[in-house]
């Protein structure tokens, strides 16, 4: 008899991309809103920008350390 629990989708691992890229994306534009209120250059788009990059990087980190974790604790069970 087969006793492993069915296999569930990767949702999450879906969606990791959209995730990175909506961190990145809202930094631009706070970024750009931040430099038009200021009367600046992009230093606050491009600031903003960075700080989204690396905040995505840890959540999608994050998400996948998560996931891997789960896998494995499913597979030793």
């Amino acid at each position: 008899m087969n006793d492993q629990k069915p296999h569930k989708p990767p949702l999450l691992q879906i969606g990791v991309g959209n995730i990175f890229a909506s961190m990145v994306i809202s930094g631009f534009i706070i970024g750009y809103f931040v430099d038009q209120w200021l009367d600046m250059t992009p230093i606050f788009m491009l600031s903003f920008a960075v700080l989204g990059f690396i905040g995505g990087m840890k959540k999608v980190h994050g998400i996948l350390k998560y996931e891997n974790k789960e896998n494995s604790e499913s597979d030793n069970s």
